[in-house]
């Protein structure tokens, strides 16, 4: 519990650290949301009545701590370009993009734990070989053209999906989970590559160990060996791994989600960059922090809770 307890309060303290170089960078860099909003045509008395209406003339600390504050309370600001609140505006694209990353991460884990297995027990046959060669190539190539060849191919050529075709999960989520199928595919290929190379290394390596040798000694055969013992033990890299891959995989969706056409965190991430709508900008940046650090933190949690080492060196300390 010691552990676990020193862990939340460094998330909060990261979090923390965090959400003020985000204000800070965000009042730093050049530009002017009260221009932007009203354009470069605007008198200077109009945009100094903004400025004060939107607080800009106040002192940094004193906004940060409004802001702080307000966003610990689940109160995000107000959109400058959407006329609305940005709570209201993030929790309408969220179930988007966390839909795609939820859909990304279990064909990971469907794909990629069966192949290293396999690719572990044929060590060095020609199936082994071929999939390490796949593996190098899929790693190599970036989610989003990933995403352009799949739009070419399942959607242009076998028109098994139609491309720009976003459905709605308020209207059909059966059909905004198929639309999601395909860019969930371009998000997990090189992620389904590395895991899959990670956890053949994994698993060869624990098989040389001391208790691998000692379950064969005693009559298990391959498969048992690995199922029973080996795979355990090869899991914690593995874990870290994905806790990571979720929170790249997040971030990455931005990207693939314009090859898509997705209107999820990436495509109004992006709008608001471009109309310097810092309310948005600061609370996507923050959220997706905030994911990271917590799932970082649940990670290094589950980690320890799995390996009684760890758990016993975090008592002691």
């Amino acid at each position: 519990m010691k552990y676990v307890g020193r862990k939340i309060l460094t998330m909060l303290f990261t979090l923390l650290l965090v959400s003020f170089l985000v204000f800070l960078c965000f009042t730093v860099i050049p530009g002017d949301p009260a221009i932007a909003r009203l354009g470069t045509d605007a008198t200077p008395e109009a945009i100094e009545m903004l400025r004060e209406e939107m607080g800009l003339n106040r002192p940094f600390l004193v906004r940060y701590a409004d802001w702080l504050l307000s966003f610990a309370r689940g109160n995000f600001g107000d959109s400058y370009s959407y006329s609305m609140s940005v709570a209201d505006l993030l929790l309408d694209k969220v179930p988007i993009t966390l839909a795609m990353s939820l859909m990304s991460i279990a064909m990971i884990v469907v794909i990629s734990i069966p192949l290293g297995l396999y690719t572990a027990r044929h060590e060095g046959s020609v199936i082994d070989k071929l999939i390490y060669a796949l593996n190098q190539v899929i790693m190599a190539v970036p989610p989003f053209f990933s995403g352009i060849l799949i739009t070419l191919l399942f959607g242009i050529f076998l028109k098994l999906f139609t491309p720009g075709g976003y459905v709605s999960y308020t209207t059909d989520v059966t059909g905004f989970l198929g639309y999601l199928f395909f860019p969930s595919i371009a998000i997990a290929l090189p992620k389904i590559a590395m895991t899959v190379k990670l956890l053949r290394s994994e698993l060869i390596e624990e098989k040389k160990q001391d208790y691998a040798r000692t379950a064969y000694s005693r009559g298990n055969h391959t498969g048992g060996v690995l199922y029973k013992h080996v795979l355990k033990n090869a899991m914690l890299p593995i874990i870290t791994f994905l806790g990571m891959a979720f929170t790249d995989m997040i971030a990455g969706s931005i990207v693939v989600e314009q090859v898509f056409s997705i209107p999820g965190i990436g495509r109004i991430l992006l709008t608001s960059i471009s109309r310097r709508d810092y309310p948005v900008v600061m609370a996507v940046v923050v959220c997706l922090a905030a994911v990271v650090i917590v799932v970082n933190g649940v990670i290094d949690i589950i980690y320890q809770w799995i390996d009684p080492r760890i758990r016993l060196e975090g008592e002691k300390s």
